[in-house]
């Protein structure tokens, strides 16, 4: 009886210290039996210990519906907080570049929930501009079926170029977000839909949906304010010196007539510290306003390589937008009805790239750190306006070349504070000497997080 008292209390108080959520007055009770049974065992008296096994017995009771418990939490409802942020100063040193600004640019809120051990939830809410404009990110459920094949739906992220889906602010090295990534790819662009994704074989990963497509147009009586649940499409549109990006606006503001399919493929093992990776995006983006179907076709291929202390990226991306005529024209119809932008000097094909090269400062001086002082140079050709169809005009100084020079720091990985100088130089479409030559400077300081 003793030695089976003995035994069992050991095992309770076991499990008693490794489980964190064990009630106060159950452990409290535990501890004056542990106490009672070395007394009772010194006296001999084996009526008592036998009456404790019924104590026993009770929290024994209470520690498997807890260990059940705790196994349900961790297994299913494992819940992480995560999110990101970052400040920017802006200072524009000329005419041609803006106002010198400060400002809380975006700081996101991200919760990862696991509902099972195969279905998990992703969602992030973004306040942008200290807090004076809220973006649904994304928010989606993945199915995690097979390493090789599973399925995404919901709000999810376009899977094309390098910066879309992981735009982090500590993942690349400028204040503000490379231009190929705002004016060619609108970062960051995402759609209702569904698709799979995963990992077939070591070193190639792949994501392909159907998605809502963009907007290239807005519909008769259009509004330029937000837009709202059922706000009838007010707010998409393609626009010359953004190309695609206001089309891809938050769901609820898009009609959802037409949509598209997009994918990325990655490889990752090709060479040791290179990965390629090949992203596309086709569909109609009219939405029935028109019996145009404003097809738009986007192809792009990236880069990463690092070896050492040498690191670079690059990318190419070409947008082809058909019936651009017809999108100028109905355009210009539109605004002789309601006043507004409704843009009528939409590109038919978008072009741009880009190349970053930098330096691990740490690395290369053979320091031993974990700290990162990164020394970078950048250089990207931005065509908004590549060509446009016949009828319409260039626009002056909606294409233009950047060259950007930088350091950024990161005490850890989290963490990164940066600085660097922007030199602009625009040019006309088709190199008419309109604005050829104009160029605007821009110094730029940020603090960005991950937490």
């Amino acid at each position: 009886m003793k030695k089976t008292l003995l035994t069992g209390l050991l095992a309770l108080s076991v499990f008693w210290g490794g489980v964190s959520a064990f009630a106060a007055d159950d452990a409290v009770e535990l501890q004056k039996l542990q106490s009672q049974i070395e007394m009772l065992q010194n006296k001999g008296d084996t009526e008592k210990l036998q009456k404790l096994q019924v104590e026993m017995d009770r929290i024994a009771d209470v520690l498997d519906n807890l260990k059940y418990t705790e196994g349900a939490k961790s297994k299913y409802s494992r819940n992480r907080i995560y999110g990101y942020g970052e400040t920017h100063y802006n200072n524009f040193l000329d005419e041609n570049g803006g106002n010198t600004q400060i400002d809380q640019h975006r700081f996101v809120i991200g919760i990862n929930a696991s509902l099972t051990d195969w279905i998990q939830l992703n969602a992030e809410v973004d306040y942008e501009h200290g807090a004076q404009e809220l973006e649904f990110e994304l928010g989606y459920l993945d199915f995690r079926l097979h390493e090789a094949l599973n399925v995404r739906t919901g709000v999810v992220l376009i899977p094309v170029g390098l910066l879309n889906e992981f735009h982090e602010p500590n993942l690349f090295w400028s204040v503000e977000r490379p231009e190929l990534q705002t004016k060619i790819i609108p970062t960051t662009w995402n759609a209702g839909g569904a698709g799979i994704f995963g990992t077939p074989m070591e070193g190639v990963n792949y994501r392909v949906f159907a998605v809502n497509s963009l907007q290239s147009i807005r519909p008769s009586g259009f509004s330029t304010g937000a837009g709202v649940s059922g706000n009838g499409g007010q707010s998409g549109r393609f626009k010359s010196s953004s190309g695609i990006r206001i089309g891809r606006a938050q769901p609820n503001e898009l009609v959802a007539e037409d949509f598209a399919a997009t994918g990325r493929l990655e490889l990752t093992q090709l060479y040791p510290g290179l990965q390629l990776g090949f992203s596309f995006f086709v569909g109609n983006t009219t939405q029935g306003l028109i019996s145009e179907g404003g097809r738009v076709l986007l192809t792009e291929a990236d880069m990463k390589y690092r070896k050492n202390w040498f690191d670079m990226n690059a990318s190419i991306v070409n947008i082809d937008v058909n019936d651009a005529a017809a999108l100028n024209a109905y355009c210009a119809t539109q605004n002789a009805i309601t006043a507004g932008t409704c843009s009528t000097d939409t590109g038919d094909n978008i072009f741009g790239w880009n190349v970053q090269a930098g330096v691990h400062l740490p690395q290369l001086l053979g320091l031993n750190t974990s700290q990162d002082l990164i020394s970078w140079f950048q250089f990207e050709h931005i065509r908004p306006q590549d060509s446009v169809p016949s009828g319409t005009a260039p626009t002056a100084g909606v294409n233009f070349d950047v060259y950007q020079v930088g350091l950024t720091y990161r005490p850890i990985f989290n963490v990164a504070v940066k600085m660097d100088w922007q030199h602009r130089r625009f040019s006309n479409p088709n190199f008419a000497p309109t604005k050829v030559g104009q160029a605007s400077d821009t110094i730029n300081l940020g603090v960005a997080f991950m937490y």
